[in-house]
């Protein structure tokens, strides 16, 4: 299979014994995103940067990776910078007339306080999730393009274990915007196989662990139900964490 710098990191995914090869790509992602944002040479000191993660500001998830990183520091400056801009914007929204008691019957509705249009809006961002995204949307569309141009990948992706139902989504909906008609219908009739494949293994895989936890199948093989609950998150969540904290 022909390789250039941009396919390596779906490759390398596909390569890989994991329950979704997407998921695989994502955390790789997530983990540059994160280094990219506190790491050595971190990109929080550069201007006009700052001035995204002050206005975009994190969601609950990557705060915390960002917590957890060495750099208490560097997340200490963005965070002080990014609820100095919060708080005067804040500020602003505050100075609108105050919203006023509901009137029992009253069928219209007031208008939305422009502190909760405010907060909502603010909620919807992250600068890791936007830094993400932009790389992932592309990495999903080379996966459209490699099923149509190299065999090699069209059999890797057959012989993949599947997806979770998140990625599983994502692959199905984008197919019929980015990929012709000559490999479409096979793409997307491969993926709905591949996807329910993996997942009935994982379930009948939980099923045989729940046996296995009932005394009367104490002396019955696990076969390949030890890890079943890690691989399961992943098929049903997409914690891919899980799946490398295997016991």
């Amino acid at each position: 299979m022909k390789t250039e710098i941009y396919t390596i990191p779906i490759q390398d995914a596909f390569a890989e014994e994991s329950e979704c090869p997407v998921c695989r790509m994502y955390q790789k992602l997530e983990e540059n995103a994160i280094n990219y944002t506190i790491g050595p040479g971190a990109s929080y000191m550069e201007g006009d940067i700052r001035e995204q993660s002050d206005e975009q500001g994190f969601c609950q998830k990557h705060l915390e990776m960002l917590y957890e990183y060495p750099n208490k520091l560097g997340l200490a400056m963005m965070l002080k910078t990014h609820m100095d801009k919060t708080a005067k914007e804040l500020k602003k929204a505050m100075k609108a007339p105050l919203p006023q008691a509901a009137v029992l019957f009253k069928k219209k509705s007031q208008p939305v306080h422009p502190v909760i249009t405010f907060v909502e809006e603010k909620e919807k961002k992250c600068f890791v999730c936007d830094y993400i995204n932009h790389s992932f949307t592309n990495y999903i569309n080379t996966i459209y393009y490699l099923y149509e141009k190299e065999e090699d990948f069209r059999k890797q992706f057959a012989a993949s274990k599947g997806f979770c139902v998140n990625h599983y989504k994502v692959l199905f909906s984008g197919a019929p915007e980015y990929m012709g008609k000559k490999y479409l219908n096979e793409f997307l009739m491969t993926l709905n196989e591949t996807f329910i494949n993996g997942y009935e293994r994982v379930r009948d895989d939980l099923e045989w662990f729940i046996c296995k936890n009932d005394y009367r199948y104490k002396e019955q093989p696990w076969k390949n139900a030890r890890d079943a609950l890690q691989r399961g998150l992943v098929k049903a969540g997409s914690i891919m964490e899980a799946e490398e904290k295997k016991e």
